[in-house]
């Protein structure tokens, strides 16, 4: 099945959500329900234990949106780290460390920098001229 997502980046309705497009996301709930009544298909609420998402920052509801994914591919990068300690290129200190390093990187995963960018959290890149 296709995804279909509903929502702006910002929040919005988006064209998909026929006369609703354009409103934010909370408005649009209660024009959602304020249709419902209009039509006569308002069945009613009723409280509904269940846990949100909620932003760390912001405190706002997370909702659910399916967004492109971009991901660093680290296993190269960390077994050249790794490689510098074993052979004595590198120094951890304190070499109580050292364990912890390799307990890491050798078992690195992609590092998946959309999820990063999108919450607005800095990734540590350098440029470098040649």
């Amino acid at each position: 099945l296709e995804f279909i997502t509903v929502l702006t980046p910002d929040g919005a309705i988006n064209d998909k959500g026929s006369q609703f497009a354009g409103m934010m996301r909370y408005d649009a709930r209660m024009a959602v329900e304020e249709a419902l009544k209009e039509k006569d298909l308002y069945i009613g609420k009723q409280p509904n234990k269940m846990r949100l998402g909620l932003c760390s920052r912001s405190g706002d509801v997370l909702e659910p949106m399916i967004t492109p994914q971009w991901y660093v591919k680290c296993d190269g990068m960390a077994k050249r780290s790794t490689d510098a300690v074993r052979n004595g290129e590198l120094t951890i200190r304190p070499k109580e460390q050292e364990k912890t390093w390799f307990q890491w990187l050798d078992n690195i995963r992609d590092w998946c920098v959309s999820r990063q960018l999108w919450w607005g959290h800095q990734i540590p890149a350098c440029g470098q001229k040649v």
